[in-house]
């Protein structure tokens, strides 16, 4: 479980949202964006939900968080965090380094020397 700090609230949810969220809203102020989103929560020990605005301008502290129950399967709501339109596709992978950045490679051989080589 982790701890989501967010606007003076300390707000516990599941290792795999919080990491989502952190992800989304990275990717969400990359842009220059804010978005509002809507993630579990645990409050007092029942579930519940709560309303965030990511993105520009709004500061997110995510750390870990003692819990000794059952975790509760809060992964529909992780996969929702990451089927947003802003939700980098590999956050950490990829053949050019890491960057999520759209690449090309072409060769066009404008100067004909693979004709020349048949």
């Amino acid at each position: 479980m982790k701890i989501v700090s967010y606007a003076g609230q300390q707000l516990v949810t599941t290792d795999d949202v919080a990491d989502s969220l952190v992800t989304l809203a990275a990717a969400v102020a990359k842009e220059g964006e804010a978005d509002a989103v809507e993630i579990p929560i645990l409050v007092g020990g029942r579930e519940d939900c709560a309303d965030l605005v990511i993105g520009v301008g709004n500061d997110l502290l995510v750390g870990p968080h003692e819990f000794d129950d059952d975790e509760p399967d809060f992964s529909e709501h992780a996969a929702k965090l990451q089927a947003h339109r802003l939700y980098p596709d590999s956050p950490d992978s990829g053949e050019h380094g890491g960057h999520s950045d759209w690449y090309v490679d072409v060769d066009l051989d404008l100067d004909g020397s693979a004709a020349a080589a048949r």
